[in-house]
């Protein structure tokens, strides 16, 4: 599979261009937002050929999953396999199987029945679409069952019966679908927090993203983030025109009335999840007693800000890494011996890290005072990690029945989360976001097999966290057999260290929370990675002490080095 992700991770950032025909009331005088830093999209379409006079039943079945890879007039040509009333029932896009690199239709085998009127196959499956538009990896070997009927109409074969929803190959999936975030705040409205959903490349994406927007979070970020959006508003009309580069969004009266400082939210949040569009220069919002006007003033921020340089452990003690220089830190206490795993919180203020073999947690706090062990666990500790609140996590590495992980506030108090489904699991590490919105957890069960799990946090409103998402968390690079490490690069993406096969060296890919993994090339001995924002900040540390960043689409060594575990902080 490597060799394929980066084509599909390069063809997340392509972008459609909208245009619509609906219109939507404008009286008062029009509250818009610009639009800024819009990455451009390129729109391709396939377009699948028809039935052929005269073709078997299988021929028809295959063309029919072939057909879907083309999206013009609501899958027309895929609908023309179909006997008129089942092309009536067919839903598209209810769901999506999206099958392995290198498999396609033609590889399928299928079994027809004697009298040709049912054909059934097993379709092997990388990933799917649920319906909420969120990608979900499969584990490797996955297959769903596809059953087809079929009868004759007016001497040709047609499916008259067949499984809701569309197959497709890699390939096809990323010509007829494209991923958009679409944006929520943190509690607080300190900062908006990207949901990654997938959507065809058609002229009702717009429509469809703000359809998505307006009816919640997905599920496994359901309670950890919040929508400015009062439950139940609806488009009014029905759908979004983009017209002289303005977007127009109509609420229904749902969205009137509200105080100003709940309409700048509103405007930022739909400006932040349609700035995607191409055609879009502005937002405009209206409802039916008039625009939504926002106040002077900055709209909240998307991901928490943090200091470009990492520390990391030279010598013995904590530093930071300037470019290509280790600058020691300051008044610190001694570390004692082999301090590892060193993490720093989003304000810059305080450090945490582990010693004796990972069974202490060390805290310490501003001004090097306090060097306190908080935390231990004879089992050992994953490596620390940092909340915007100033907690630090971190979880026994041998859990037990019930699944949990451990926060120690920065009052010093400790609070177990219980996550139920990291029971009798090994914990190898975890990632708090730094928003504080979700955390990612890379895991072993008892044969030795590795997941990457990420689900929302639940907190109280002073933001003590009080458990995870009661819902199935969102497994990420489950076509890997080893992963090694893993760090948040932005809100919705991951940067790890993984391999396709257990045998393999592990490289570094960046890989989005719900969309394939895009390989970052080649890293010999890779132990330890880290990121903030992106790609480009990406650091990977070998066991042997070297150091290698990524820049240009290549991995530098930086020289002269020895350091250990870098860490940004977060």
């Amino acid at each position: 599979m490597c060799e394929k992700r980066g084509p599909l991770a390069a063809l997340v950032a392509t972008l459609l261009v909208l245009s619509g025909c609906a219109s939507i009331p404008s009286s008062g005088e029009s509250g818009v937002i610009d639009v800024q830093d819009r990455p451009e999209r390129v729109q391709s379409e396939v377009e699948p050929e028809g039935p052929v006079e005269g073709a078997d039943p299988n021929t028809i079945v295959r063309g029919f999953l072939a057909a879907g890879a083309g999206y013009s007039d609501d899958f027309a040509v895929a609908r023309s396999f179909l006997t008129d009333d089942f092309a009536n029932e067919w839903d598209p896009q209810s769901n999506v199987v999206i099958m392995p690199p290198g498999d396609d239709f033609d590889t399928v085998t299928a079994e027809v029945s004697s009298d040709q009127q049912s054909i059934s196959m097993s379709v092997p499956v990388a990933a799917s679409l649920d319906s909420q538009r969120v990608y979900r990896e499969e584990r490797g070997g996955s297959e769903a069952d596809r059953e087809f009927s079929l009868r004759q109409v007016n001497g040709e074969w047609r499916i008259s019966s067949a499984p809701q929803g569309l197959v497709l190959t890699s390939s096809s999936f990323t010509t007829v679908y494209d991923s958009y975030p679409l944006y929520f705040y943190a509690p607080g409205f300190d900062y908006l927090v990207a949901d990654p959903r997938w959507f065809v490349r058609s002229p009702a994406a717009a429509t469809e993203v703000m359809t998505e927007l307006l009816a919640g979070p997905a599920d496994y970020l359901g309670g950890s983030v919040i929508s400015a959006l009062p439950d139940g508003t609806r488009l009014e009309p029905h759908s979004v025109t983009v017209s002289g580069g303005i977007a127009q969004v109509g609420l229904d009266e749902t969205a009137q009335g509200l105080d100003e400082e709940t309409d700048a939210r509103i405007l930022g949040q739909v400006s932040a999840t349609l700035r995607g569009l191409s055609s879009t220069n502005a937002i405009e919002v209206t409802t039916p007693a008039g625009s939504l006007d926002a106040p002077p003033g900055d709209s909240a921020p998307i991901g928490v800000p943090i200091d470009a340089r990492p520390v990391l452990i030279a010598d013995g003690t904590l530093a930071r890494l300037d470019e290509t220089r280790v600058e020691p830190i300051p008044d610190l206490p001694e570390l004692g011996d082999d301090p590892t795993d060193p993490a720093v919180s989003i304000d810059d203020s305080t450090f945490a890290y582990l010693a004796d073999e990972g069974r202490e947690l060390h805290r310490i706090l501003p001004g090097g005072d306090g060097d306190a062990i908080v935390l231990t666990d004879d089992d050992g500790l994953t490596g620390p990690s940092f909340d915007r609140y100033g907690g630090v996590w971190t979880a026994s590495r041998e859990q037990g029945d019930s699944g949990h992980v451990t926060v120690v506030l920065a009052s010093g108090d400790a609070v177990d989360v219980s996550v139920q489904w990291l029971a009798n699991r090994t914990v190898e590490a975890l990632r708090v976001s730094r928003d504080g919105t979700q955390i990612a957890v890379l895991s072993r069960n008892g044969t030795g097999a590795p997941s990457i799990d990420v689900i929302g946090i639940n907190r109280t409103a002073e933001g003590i966290p009080t458990g995870v998402v009661p819902s199935a968390p969102l497994r990420v690079g489950a076509g890997f057999e080893n992963i090694v490490d893993l760090s948040w690069a932005g809100s919705a993406q991951l940067a790890v260290l993984a391999a396709d096969a257990a045998g393999e060296e592990p490289q570094p890919y960046l890989a989005p929370v719900s969309g394939p993994a895009q390989s970052l090339g080649d890293v010999r001995g890779g132990s330890s990675i880290t990121a903030s924002s992106d790609a480009r900040s990406i650091r990977v540390s070998t066991e042997d002490g070297e150091l290698f960043s990524f820049g240009a689409d290549t991995w530098q060594k930086v020289v002269d080095l020895v350091v250990h575990d870098p860490a940004y902080p977060g």
